[in-house]
């Protein structure tokens, strides 16, 4: 057998170095990354504090829209996405039937279905926008006797949000009977939170 030359063994030289090369490299990454750490930035989370200090307000009736106080209209309950609303059935707001009036029962879902999609806007977003109805739909499953019926409510919820509408439903009910469907689209528009505290529920238009 001839003796290995010079020439035989310069390929796997060559390969060891680079080899060891890689090895050294691979190693100044580890350490890098070891030094640096993984990567641990994130988006800050929404904030809904003031939105749901305006919520708070309305519930213990410091913060009261004009036709929530002429219908006697309450905000009970809300959550993020969902609100609660409920007004006495008064027989001043019966028909010539003496039925609670359709228009009623649709604006106590509207006033819950509102607040559900006030809810839903962070701290930052109510700053310049709040959320206002341009359609809705009314089922009304059976009519509501005035002089039988002591309290109504209705229990709304966000189905869909996108980033300019939002779609709600809402269930309306008299003494905890569901009497009526609704559903509504709602649009953002511009929106003064400021001028609405001030004048307590007036925005300032």
């Amino acid at each position: 057998m001839m003796p290995e030359t010079k020439t035989q063994r310069r390929p796997a030289a060559k390969r060891q170095v680079a080899a060891r090369k890689r090895g050294v490299a691979h190693e100044n990454d580890a350490l890098t990354r070891n030094q640096s750490g993984p990567s641990t930035k994130r988006s800050p989370s929404p904030s809904y504090e003031f939105v749901d200090r305006m919520m708070a307000l309305n519930k213990t009736g410091e913060l009261r829209s004009p036709v929530s106080r002429t219908l006697e209209m309450q905000l009970v309950e809300f959550a993020r996405g969902k609100a609660v609303y409920e007004m006495p059935a008064r027989e001043q707001l019966g028909n010539p039937l003496g039925v609670i009036q359709g228009g009623v029962a649709t604006a106590l879902a509207d006033a819950a279905m509102a607040a559900a999609t006030t809810t839903i806007l962070t701290d930052e977003e109510i700053q310049s926008s709040a959320i206002t109805t341009i359609d809705i739909f009314a089922r009304f499953i059976r009519p509501v006797n005035a002089k039988k019926v002591d309290r109504l409510r209705a229990e709304a919820k966000v189905v869909r949000a996108g980033g300019r509408l939002v779609w709600t439903e809402a269930d309306v009910l008299a003494d905890g009977e569901i009497v009526g469907k609704f559903a509504s689209t709602g649009i953002r528009v511009a929106f003064d939170p400021q001028s609405y505290i001030s004048g307590n529920g007036r925005s300032g238009e």
